[in-house]
């Protein structure tokens, strides 16, 4: 840990994401996410620069194919503002100014110019002199390596405070929450491996901790200017998920509830039309599903999304690929910009579980998802807010034990949270969600419900103390639905060490 610490603490180094690692062992320097984004944070439209860098290969060489260009059009290329420490997706930053300008944060996007069309073939193929590592050479000369490591000890209990008992049996994970491993295949062409996700013992089927390894393909005929193909398994686009740092922090978001799981093998479109972003992508689905048989597995023990708590594991035919669609974009309202999202799903997956607010991998649901985000500041405080619904179908061909009465259920989500920076280091993260997979029985919002309801609620916080840049210390406190008699209490303490 000390090494790690250490390690962290020279480089100040950000690993998250991967193209943000790039760019940092390019130019040596840790500007931020809105180096390509108009957002600090990252997650939403591309600006000028982030356009370019799309467009031309979206690898390590790309950077230098990119130098001599003037994303901004501000009077200076893109190296001349790099060597300066400036910002070459944002006009208001140049080699003469280089200070943040908050004031260009809130302001509109540029667009798109004309002659940079939404379709255009001009100069594929065509492309400068790049340089290329020495280190393996040739084709895989642009060897990047970077990651994160995760500790964190998760105690469970009953009621709101976990007692001596849980935690002594506290369960610790120490993984590597993120392993970047990225190369660039001739000019057009970037392999990408990943883990982003938590760790746990590994199954087969889909699920939410799979690691990542694809390529992505720019500058292709056919393919929209400015989009790139994704092939491989990587993580999907999802509502508010994808503006969130869900995959690092214990408290979640709705993705799970909603999806059932989050990263698997497919195909996916990314690109821009203006200051609107969109994300298709064609998921293979869940292949598999966990059975409780005779001697497997105690009664009354969950099975987990990777079988935790026993069960056998059965291969399946999925006839239902998932396919997810995403759009977002930023505008600008009363002086401040609002980020907003919508998302649509549709396919086979493994249902959420009321009783224990985990998935069930051992049926299939068809779901129907359509859902709404936005984040945004106000003062100093970051708000965000996500409202889902749709419907979710049993599946009798996947059930070992069929839904009485009816066969679908309509479901709706809401999920809110508020981040509160206390200083310059230590920031407070207030979350509050709740789920219902039948609102045709019971309103979600309905207070006088019963506390039979098949409602499913979180209301957690986490304090966060980024004691230098690249690691980070939290404590994270979270209650299932406290409203009821079978509340259940989470405490979780994290160390996230970036090398």
């Amino acid at each position: 840990m000390l090494l790690f610490w250490t390690v962290a603490a020279g480089q100040s180094v950000s690993a998250l994401p991967a193209f943000y690692k790039l760019f940092r062992a390019k130019y040596g320097w840790a500007g931020g996410c809105n180096v390509c984004h108009a957002s600090k944070k990252g997650g939403d439209s591309p600006n000028p620069y982030g356009r370019a860098f799309l467009s031309n290969g979206m690898n390590l060489s790309t950077f230098t194919r990119i130098e001599e260009m003037d994303s901004d059009r501000d009077g200076f290329s893109n190296i001349a503002e790099l060597l300066a420490r400036a910002y070459p997706g944002d006009a208001a930053s140049t080699p003469e100014n280089t200070e943040s300008v908050e004031a260009t944060s809130e302001s509109e996007e540029t667009l798109i110019s004309d002659e940079d069309s939404v379709f255009s073939f001009d100069g594929i193929g065509e492309t400068a002199e790049t340089e290329s590592s020495e280190l393996l050479g040739g084709a895989f000369g642009n060897l990047i390596f970077g990651g994160a490591l995760d500790v964190r000890r998760i105690t469970r209990g009953t009621d709101l405070v976990p007692d001596g008992r849980n935690w002594d049996t506290g369960t610790t994970l120490i993984h590597v929450a993120e392993l970047v491993a990225t190369t660039s295949v001739g000019e057009h062409v970037s392999l990408l491996g990943e883990q982003l996700l938590m760790t746990s013992p590994l199954g087969t089927q889909v699920a939410d901790d799979h690691g990542f390894i694809y390529a992505i393909l720019t500058g292709l005929p056919l393919l929209p200017r400015g989009a790139s193909l994704k092939i491989g398994r990587f993580r999907h686009a999802f509502g508010i998920d994808t503006k969130s740092d869900a995959a690092a922090n214990p408290l979640y978001n709705l993705v799970r509830k909603n999806i059932g799981f989050i990263s698997d093998r497919g195909v996916q479109l990314n690109g821009y039309f203006g200051p609107i972003a969109y994300v298709l992508s064609l998921a293979d689905g869940p292949d598999s599903l966990r059975t409780v048989v005779e001697g497997t597995v105690e009664s009354g023990i969950r099975i987990g999304p990777h079988g935790s708590g026993g069960g056998v594991l059965v291969p399946i035919r999925n006839n239902s690929p998932p396919v997810f669609l995403h759009v977002n974009g930023t505008l600008s309202l009363l002086g401040k910009r609002i980020w907003l999202g919508g998302s649509y799903f549709d396919g086979n997956s493994y249902p959420f579980n009321p009783n224990n607010g985990d998935v069930d991998p051992s049926t299939l649901s068809y779901k129907r998802r359509v859902g709404l985000s936005t984040k945004f500041k106000i003062w100093r405080l970051d708000l965000a807010a996500e409202w889902v619904r749709g419907a979710d179908t049993q599946l009798l061909k996947y059930a070992q034990t069929p839904m009485e009465g009816k066969q679908t259920a309509t479901v709706e989500g809401y999920y809110l949270h508020v981040e509160i920076p206390l200083t310059e280091t230590v920031d407070v993260r207030l979350k509050y969600d709740a789920w219902n997979p039948d609102t045709e029985q019971y309103n979600t919002f309905d207070f006088n419900r019963t506390r039979e309801a098949r409602l499913w609620t979180t209301l957690g916080g986490a304090l966060t103390w980024h004691f230098t840049e690249g690691a980070l210390a939290r404590l994270v406190y979270q209650v299932n639905n406290i409203e009821k008699p079978t509340r259940s209490a989470v405490i979780v303490p994290q160390l996230l060490i970036e090398f």
